[in-house]
């Protein structure tokens, strides 16, 4: 099942957009614009999750990972609005809503120029970075996901030094 990302930065935050399935294919680009916003100054995150038709633990590890992020004037705050049925099981299924703020009531998105993200990785070791690091942040942020993910985890965790092993 496919999924689009859309994202803009206004003075205030960064809006993004899930429309379809939000996943690990979506979840690289979208971190680096939101990195890259964060590295201007921004500090909040609303995701709308109004077209969203599921959600894979990459993303959601991804929007976790904001929160745990270490900036010099201050953390991110990531709020999710809209969110479908679907998307909230699934980040019920991992614990999310006891970390981030998810609004219960619906939400206008405000009127701003949003852009499609490109989706995927062409390169394999960043795509596995980027797996790992949303399920080390599942894990930090949900003790009952560290008997689910910490196999998967170690086994990526083995398969970037091996990646880095060849490439040396």
């Amino acid at each position: 099942m496919a999924g689009n990302i859309e994202a803009a930065r206004t003075k205030d935050a960064v809006y993004v957009r899930v429309t379809g399935l939000g996943n690990f294919n979506n979840a690289g680009p979208m971190r680096e614009y939101c990195e890259k916003a964060f590295e201007e100054g921004l500090r909040a995150l609303i995701v709308d999750l109004g077209p969203c038709t599921g959600l894979d633990s990459t993303f959601m590890g991804t929007l976790m990972g904001f929160l745990g992020m270490e900036l010099a004037d201050g953390p991110v705050a990531v709020s999710v609005v809209n969110a479908t049925p679907a998307s909230m099981r699934a980040m019920t299924s991992l614990g999310l809503p006891k970390i981030l703020y998810v609004r219960p009531d619906p939400v206008r998105f405000p009127e701003c120029k949003l852009e499609a993200l490109r989706e995927g990785w062409q390169d394999k070791r960043r795509r596995t970075l980027l797996i790992r690091d949303a399920h080390m942040a599942l894990m930090q942020h949900d003790k009952e996901n560290e008997a689910r993910f910490a196999p998967f985890v170690a086994a990526l965790v083995k398969e970037v030094r091996e990646m880095d092993e060849q490439r040396q």
